[in-house]
Order: structure tokens, then sequence, then C-alpha cells
């Protein structure tokens, strides 16, 4: 059995960007932006009908195009002599399932969940219900990145403990401070300029600093513990200066929104980045399980229909918050802050994790290294005389024929008894 190629980053990128799926995601496109219309126009129960109708479809999809006989239907193939007109023909046959799939589920929710109908009571709250998934969407995209990040950073092959009087998690410390510091610095004066606006703001360096010290504080312990070994150590530094950044990000993100210095199509780009991000990792997350092993549910070949599916997902909660929710700006924030609450929660349960399972590991291969199996002593080679010899030597049985004396009168029973000695008979 030939060895696969563990999933990657890039593996799973060129299999969503692939030609032979890239129809999916035109649809996808083309149908969050007409549902996204209808939400705004007032029909927002209708429009959440589709938005969850077509996630479930590619929900069904995804599994089922590991089957050839589905696949077939869902992928288009280039044909060396086929026309222009006639591949995209062919591409946009690939949608006719999807599609079929999602007006059928749409219809049927919409007969049995609309106004007057028999479950019209739950379709009232789909709406809502979708918006309100926009938290599990900014639970789920820092609990994603956190778990992805943190298994995709190697372990070292060998490691060694620390003299108690050289671990220290400060110089660690100081360099994740520094990345921080610059991300933040960065990312301000380059809003700040884009703006136009000369007026400095003390408020996103204090917020920066603020969960950087919340999150320090809540680690603290784990960075002592990490610092005590060379590949521990080597991993949570790695490890904690990606989610700090990441950290800073949002943390910025909530200034800026607070403070009114992004516009609304400033909001727009940044929350799109964040759902095609947010579904990356997920899809990342899911397919190689962050650290090359493979799933048998979530494969690169169908990453792109789950992507699809969580897409639907995500456009729909944005699309009903816009249109069901008054302050977007304020569920936004909400959003983020989740992300940020979820990482700092992650930084301490994954690292503990992490590091206990490292140590079990490095313990158990030093105690199988240490064990010293003894030679087995050679035997000495012999000459046929000695061998002679020692078994004269060592022969202490007497052998048949040995010397007998046939004269020899046998002892018999009686012999030592005197007969003359008056014997009492008793009466």
């Amino acid at each position: 059995m030939e060895d696969e190629t563990p999933l990657t980053k890039m593996a799973i990128i060129r299999s969503l960007l692939s030609p032979s799926t890239a129809p999916h995601l035109l649809l996808l496109v083309i149908t969050a932006s007409l549902l996204h219309i209808m939400a705004k126009v007032g029909t927002e129960q209708i429009a959440s009908f589709g938005f969850i109708s077509f996630s479930i479809a590619y929900v069904l999809l995804a599994p089922a195009s590991n089957k050839d006989v589905f696949r077939k239907l869902i992928t288009f193939e280039q044909q060396e002599e086929s026309t222009f007109a006639d591949s995209m023909k062919e591409r946009f046959k690939i949608l006719i399932l999807p599609l079929a799939f999602g007006l059928v589920l749409w219809g049927i929710f919409a007969f049995t969940m609309g106004e007057g109908d028999t479950l019209s009571d739950i379709g009232t709250i789909i709406p809502s219900a979708l918006g309100f998934l926009f938290v599990a969407w900014a639970i789920a995209q820092g609990w994603f990145f956190a778990y992805a990040t943190s298994n995709s950073i190697k372990t070292p092959d060998t490691g060694t403990l620390k003299d108690a009087s050289t671990h220290s998690p400060i110089p660690s410390l100081v360099t994740t401070s520094t990345l921080m510091i610059s991300m933040t610095i960065i990312v301000t004066e380059a809003f700040r300029f884009s703006h136009g606006s000369t007026q400095f703001s003390v408020w996103p360096y204090v917020a920066s600093f603020a969960v950087f010290a919340l999150s320090v504080r809540i680690t603290w312990t784990l960075r002592q513990k990490a610092s005590t070994h060379t590949a521990t150590h080597a991993v949570a530094k790695r490890w904690f200066h990606v989610t700090q950044l990441f950290i800073t990000w949002h943390v910025l993100s909530i200034v800026r929104s607070i403070d009114s210095a992004s516009s609304t199509t400033l909001i727009f780009i940044e929350e799109l980045v964040l759902m095609i991000f947010t579904v990356f990792m997920a899809i990342w997350a899911l397919t190689s399980k962050a650290d090359g092993r493979k799933s048998t549910l979530f494969t690169k070949d169908n990453a792109l229909f789950w992507g699809v599916a969580f897409g639907y997902a995500y456009a729909g909660s944005v699309a009903m918050i816009t249109s069901v929710f008054d302050d977007l700006t304020a569920v936004l924030i909400g959003g983020h802050i989740l992300v940020v609450a979820t990482v700092v929660w992650a930084q301490r349960s994954l690292l503990d994790s992490r590091i206990n399972r490292m140590f079990k590991d490095f313990d158990l291969k030093e105690s199988v290294e240490s064990i010293e199996i003894p030679p087995v002593p050679e035997a000495e080679e012999t000459t046929p005389e000695e061998k002679l010899e020692a078994s004269e030597e060592d022969d202490t049985t007497e052998s048949i024929g040995d010397p007998v004396d046939w004269n020899q009168k046998p002892e018999s029973i009686g012999d030592e008894t005197n007969w003359e000695e008056d014997v009492e008979l008793l009466d």
C-alpha cells in the first residue's frame, strides 16, 4: 500500500480553487447575493429558508462526492477536443444537482413553515436563529484557528531539559511583545493615514496591551512549564507568536468599530476576509486534522463542497444580522470579542494538553533509550580431546562391567541373629 501524501494548506487551496469545481463558487456568490437582497427588502423569512436549503444541499453532496457516480455529476472534466462553448455548457451542467436539491428543500421549507402553514411558528424564528448563528461562527473561528495552528507546529525530534537557573519564559515573552507592538503600530497608523487623520488615538494601544497582559496572566504557569524543556519551549513560543498576532488583529478591529474609524465598505471587506479565512481554517482542520492525517469524511476532494456549505450558512447569518438586527456594528463587535475570548481560552487549554503529551512522549523515548541489553557471552571453542576429558571427569556413575567379586558370600536375613538365647514365650 502506497503512502498517501499528507494534506497541506496548499493542497486544500488548490482543491478549493480547482477549475473543475469553480462553478460552485460562482453559484455561491450569485445565490448568496440574491438572497441577501431579498432579506434587505423585507422577505427575511423566505431568504433564510434559501440560505439553509442550499447549505443543507451541499452538506449532503459533500460526502456523496467521494463516490464516482455522484462526483461525475458535480465536477467538470475538460475534454481535449471540446470547444469553449461546449466546455461552458459542461461546466454549468455540474450545477444542476445542487440547484435541484437546494430548490426542492427551499420549496419544502416555504410550504411547511410559511405564514399560516403547519410549522409557521418554527418558520418565524428561523431568521433570528440564523442571525445568532454568527455567534457560533465567531467561536468556531477562534477555535479552528487555535486548534489548526497548534497542531500544525511540528514537534522537534529531540529535546533536553533546561537547567533550573537558565529556563525562563521571559525571552519568548519579549519576542511576542515586540511582534504585538509592531503589529499594533503598523495597523493603527496605516488606517489613520488612509483616512487622512492627524489625530493620534491611544485607545488601540491600550486595548492591545491590556488583552496581551490578560493573556500572559492566564497562561503564565504554562509558559513557565513549557520553558523547562527545549522542545516544548520551541512549540509554545511559535504558537504564542501566531495566536497573539491573531488576537491583536481582532482587538484592533473592535477599537476601530467603536471609534467609527472604519467605513461600512471597509467593515464589509474585513468581514468577507474573515469569512473566507474562517471557512478555510475549518476545512483545513476537518479535512487534514491540521497535522497531515487523513479524514474519511472530510477530504481534499470534497473540501470545496464543505466550504460552499459553510459559506451559505455564514453568508446567511450575516444577511440576517444586517436585516433583523438594528445595530450591525454592535453585533460585529460582539463577534470579535467572542473570537478573542475563545483564542485566549484556547491558549491555555490546548497548550496544556500539548505540553503534557510532549512530556509523556519524551519520557517514554528516554526510558526506552536508557534500557541496556547485556551482550550474550560467546561460547569458548574447545578441542575434541578437551571435550572427552571433561566428560570423563564429570562421569561419576558406575558403568556396566565394573570389577565384581563373584566369591563374596551374599548376606541373608538372620545372619546376625543369636539363636541360642532363651526366648520367653508369653502364655
